[in-house]
């Protein structure tokens, strides 16, 4: 029978150290205002402490988890006892991810990203390092294995989401061979000329000028707390991405990003649901472009919003030869969207419409559209859940109509738009018979 293990004892240290720093700042705070004050203050403050160090201590003596019959089980609760179970062959990626304390104390936190259903638990906060990253081989290896899955699912992949032939190996250890790694200047560059960027300038820039103005110093106070959050928001990209490197290991992409909390995240082969190459306009000045990947999977518990719409940047910014490079990794014979928009979609979109493609094989569908901020989108067949007709008003007008393909990955909907209205029936009509043949091919 599978052996029940703990949790790192300095867990509840790592997994409360923000509210520590927080409640460390406010006595400290507290001491200064109530100086020569009422002592019976303090003794509230350090009970407060305590009571939040006392819960840690018991969340971390009910927690265990344990590997078994291909899947990860973790139990928690004192009065409310909550059971969870992963199944191996559903996951989808992988992560190893260091707070800065933990970084301090030599400890990781271990994440795994399900396909479907909720994520949140898929956790195990903390791991020594050395363990995360074990633990991690062992349930990539159990997830390659043949025979994990249940019938009717081949060789470990998800429903809908089957991976390359010969996915189903056990991966062997081996070297990793370095794909990229990302410019530091180059990256600080990037985010300022990027749209957080220039939101974070701007906001700067009118506090300066109403503070210049007024020759009062305070009078833009209350634009302090929208300040403080554009730097945090630039502080937060590129502290997630700062130092990414792309590697290709036996058991898929190694995929390594952070400064102060750093991130080792493994995204099995056959997973990756969508590319997407993404050209800003102020970066095709310096030949830069960003490529992100879209791996089917929930939002995890920590992620805010926006960071769980966000897709993994492979290339934070690179040169366009690193995103060809990287796209001949993801995507064998990629194709190109050379087929342009029809005449009546310059009615429609005027200034954008020069950039409005497609084209597709019996592998691939690509589609492209923005002036601004160009995207182009690949996504393989096999991946796609569903097709779907769009038609507004003026589309009708004009006899266009647009085609969106659905992938699991829920971020990413490749969108064929403005096409003649026949054209598009043609795509809607040829595209469900061509993705069930790409399933049928990949599962042979």
């Amino acid at each position: 029978m599978a052996t029940w293990h703990r949790l790192h004892p300095l867990s509840p240290l790592v997994r409360t150290g923000r509210h520590f720093v927080g409640l460390g700042i406010l006595v400290l705070l507290l001491i200064f205002a109530n100086h020569g004050g009422n002592n019976g203050d303090f003794i509230t403050d350090f009970v407060v402490i305590g009571i939040v160090a006392i819960a840690g201590v018991i969340s971390w003596l009910v927690t265990r988890w344990q590997v078994s019959d291909g899947v990860l089980r973790i139990e928690t609760g004192l009065i409310r006892r909550d059971s969870r179970r992963f199944p191996l062959w559903q996951v989808q990626a992988i992560d190893v991810v260091q707070t800065g304390l933990a970084r301090v104390l030599g400890l990781a936190e271990l994440r795994l990203r399900m396909a479907g259903g909720d994520a949140s638990g898929g956790r195990l906060a903390c791991l020594r390092l050395a363990q995360a990253e074990q633990l991690r081989e062992r349930l990539l290896a159990m997830a390659h294995a043949p025979g994990l899955a249940p019938a009717g699912v081949p060789g470990g992949a998800s429903p809908g989401s089957a991976g390359p032939p010969g996915s189903a190996d056990v991966a062997a250890p081996g070297p990793e061979r370095l794909l990229f790694r990302v410019r530091s200047q180059r990256l600080a560059g990037a985010i300022i000329l990027s749209r957080t960027g220039a939101y974070a300038a701007l906001v700067i820039a009118a506090v300066g000028l109403i503070a210049g103005l007024s020759g009062q110093p305070g009078a833009a106070a209350y634009l302090l707390p929208i300040v403080i959050a554009m730097v945090l928001g630039v502080w937060r990209q590129f502290n997630g991405e700062f130092a990414t490197s792309v590697a290709i290991a036996p058991d898929g992409l190694r995929l390594r990003s952070g400064l102060v909390q750093t991130a080792t995240e493994t995204i099995r082969p056959g997973r990756v649901q969508a590319v997407r190459l993404v050209e800003p306009l102020l970066w095709r000045a310096f030949g830069w472009c960003r490529l992100e990947v879209d791996v089917a999977g929930s939002r995890q518990r920590r992620e805010n919003r926006s960071e769980g719409q966000r897709l993994r940047a492979l290339i934070p910014v690179g040169s366009r030869a690193d995103a060809e490079h990287m796209l001949a990794e993801l995507v064998t014979s990629a194709p190109r969207p050379s087929l342009r928009a029809p005449a009546a979609a310059r009615w429609k979109a005027p200034l954008t419409y020069h950039f409005l493609g497609w084209n597709g094989d019996n592998r691939y569908v690509v589609a492209s559209r923005g002036r601004i901020c160009r995207k182009t989108t690949w996504v393989p067949l096999e991946k796609v859940q569903s097709v779907r007709w769009v038609q507004g008003p003026v589309q009708r007008r004009l006899e266009l109509a647009s085609i969106r393909l659905d992938v699991a990955g829920r971020r990413v909907t490749a969108s064929i738009q403005d096409r003649a209205a026949a054209e598009a029936q043609q795509i809607l009509s040829r595209l469900p018979d061509q993705a069930r043949a790409a399933r049928e091919l990949n599962r042979a």
